[in-house]
């Protein structure tokens, strides 16, 4: 199965009450669901951003 990049932007608010964007790297399968890449990209997004809180995201689910 070929693996696909999709773009994702996530809002997350840090511990210290700042909101920062994130632009991780969300890779899946062609078949990915909008639902799937953004839970893959807010998870991504919270391994960069220790303690944050997702408050918003955005994706292309078209695959690159």
């Amino acid at each position: 199965m070929r693996t696909y990049r999709y773009d994702a932007e996530v809002h997350v608010r840090t511990p210290a009450g700042d909101l920062v964007t994130v632009y991780p790297d969300t890779t899946g399968p062609a078949s990915m669901t909008a639902k799937e890449i953004h839970a893959a990209a807010g998870k991504a997004a919270l391994a960069e951003v220790r303690g944050g809180k997702v408050e918003g995201s955005r994706v292309n689910t078209k695959a690159f």
